[in-house]
């Protein structure tokens, strides 16, 4: 039994050990390594700014790294109107906090294929289109936020000049 305590604990010290190896790797990178980490600043990557882009190419994509707050993360990206969404669940994963620091500080950066868009995360109010990025969700997906704890989107807006 001492021997199956030692061998359980050493295992346990190992994981813990490469979790938090995980952890400081993942913010010191240029980007988020796991999907549920946050990674460090987009710092590679082309800088496309100037004229309109057509962004229809981005419903293509399942996810995409988006950087606030000098913390990089991967996240859905949603489409409608003509214009791109990310969204923000509220319960999930816990502890999370870009999307109120987003309120105060909207400038981010979009890395897609290699590229980098800066973009202004607009936070908007309309219920209608809310439902409508849910769904979409759900299909591309296969589930959506929680209706029990809710989710914020964010328009993904050119930067301000």
């Amino acid at each position: 039994m001492k021997k199956f305590a030692k061998f359980l604990g050493t295992t346990l010290a190992v994981v813990v050990g490469l979790v938090a190896l995980l952890i400081v790797v993942s913010r010191f990178s240029g980007g988020s390594l796991v999907e549920l980490l946050p990674g460090g600043s987009l710092t590679t990557g082309e800088i496309v700014t100037g004229g309109p882009i057509d962004w229809s190419f981005v419903s293509d994509h399942l996810y995409v790294e988006f950087e606030s707050d000098g913390r990089s993360r991967k996240t859905n990206i949603l489409t409608a109107d003509g214009h791109d969404y990310i969204p923000a669940s509220l319960d999930f994963p816990p502890l999370k906090t870009w999307h109120k620091k987003a309120l105060e500080n909207p400038e981010a950066v979009i890395r897609i294929a290699g590229k980098r868009y800066p973009r202004r995360l607009q936070k908007f109010d309309d219920p209608a289109l809310e439902a409508r990025l849910k769904e979409q969700a759900k299909m591309k997906y296969g589930g959506g936020p929680d209706p029990q704890f809710g989710a914020w989107f964010f328009r993904l807006d050119p930067p301000s000049s």
